[in-house]
């Protein structure tokens, strides 16, 4: 157990003490450069800042020191998982590309990675503003349902969940419009689904910022498919 009392009991990466490690071990310019960048994704610009810390203390092979002297929730399976996410962030943001129309038409101020990405993690932690009773899967292993891959072409599941009643199911998130043609992806992740489960029910959750007319129309006569349309806001309670 750590003796440091100056360490974060919380289970969000902690820029706070990020800033100061990096400020002790002689890099206070990088730490005030990542804290005052400037990067216009709303409200999810501190999960790249939390990406940009990781990358470099993971590169500098100072991650560990940072973890055992001021994380210890790091040192968890749900903590590493967590690391792992802010990892494939930095990825994202380095390589900013778009792999189809689909994520070109998603877009948002530039680029759409940050937010993705921390949409889909605020998701993850907290399926029960979906549906009560909802948990994100986790295999044997202790391998978390995100982003999980379900061929050989890497096709991989935004979200995967369980439900109340274990029944499997597969969110689908757009960070902009939901258009018709998501339909067909989420059907093929419950039929590749079905097959390794091994089982004859699975559910789709489609999850936009807006849900078009069309995707309402595609998905009329499909069972075991639900809609939804997310809302960002802000909530102040005065402490004083």
């Amino acid at each position: 157990m750590n003796e440091n009392n100056n360490i974060s009991t919380g289970t969000t990466f902690p820029l706070m003490y990020a800033y100061q490690f990096l400020s002790d071990n002689g890099y206070d310019d990088l730490a005030k450069e990542i804290k005052t960048s400037k990067e216009q994704y709303g409200s999810y610009k501190s999960g790249l800042r939390r990406a940009k810390v990781v990358h470099f203390l993971d590169e500098n092979n100072l991650l560990d020191a940072f973890i055992n002297k001021y994380w210890e929730f790091g040192l968890t399976k749900k903590g590493i998982n967590k690391i792992n996410r802010l990892r494939k962030l930095y990825i994202a943001f380095t390589n900013d590309n778009s792999e189809d129309e689909e994520d070109e038409e998603e877009i948002i101020g530039g680029s759409s990675f940050a937010y993705e990405e921390d949409l889909k993690n605020y998701l993850a932690d907290n399926l029960n503003i979906i549906e009560s009773g909802l948990s994100l899967y986790v295999d044997a292993d202790g391998n978390e349902g995100i982003e999980y891959s379900v061929d050989s072409n890497n096709k991989r599941i935004d979200i995967l969940a369980v439900d109340k009643n274990n029944v499997p199911v597969v969110i689908e998130l757009k960070v902009s419009k939901g258009y018709e043609k998501v339909i067909g992806q989420t059907l093929y992740y419950r039929s590749r689904i079905k097959k390794i489960f091994n089982m004859d029910k699975v559910r789709m959750i489609i999850v936009a910022r807006e849900i078009t007319e069309h995707l309402k129309s595609a998905t009329e006569d499909i069972n075991g498919v639900e809609l939804f349309e997310y809302n960002l806001s802000i909530k102040l309670d005065k402490v004083n």
